[in-house]
């Protein structure tokens, strides 16, 4: 079987090369499994900034909306008041017409 060191150095070479292949192996397996932990973490980390992107834009519409209504409602009532005002303008100088 081993009939110089030749042979003995050739099976130490060979054996050396399989723990160096393995290790490799081993190596890509780990670097694969992180690369993906990073997706995963990352697909996470943009699906939470779309939840709050959403979030802020649906608030924003929201107090847009009741801006809005809130400016329709004053808008409403300066002319109910105006309309009030004319009318008591308009009584009182009636009254005050009639009564001379």
């Amino acid at each position: 079987m081993l009939e110089n060191s030749q042979d003995l150095l050739n099976i130490v070479i060979a054996f050396c090369v399989l723990w160096l292949t393995i290790f490799i192996c081993w190596m890509i397996y780990y670097f694969a499994m992180i690369l993906k932990r990073v997706y995963m973490v990352m697909e996470t980390f943009t699906k939470t900034l779309d939840a709050i992107r959403d979030f802020f834009e649906k608030t924003k519409e929201k107090v847009n909306n009741f801006g809005n209504a809130v400016a329709t409602a004053v808008e409403i009532g300066k002319r109910v008041s105006e309309y009030v005002s004319d009318k008591k303008a308009k009584k009182s100088a009636a009254g005050k017409n009639g009564k001379t």
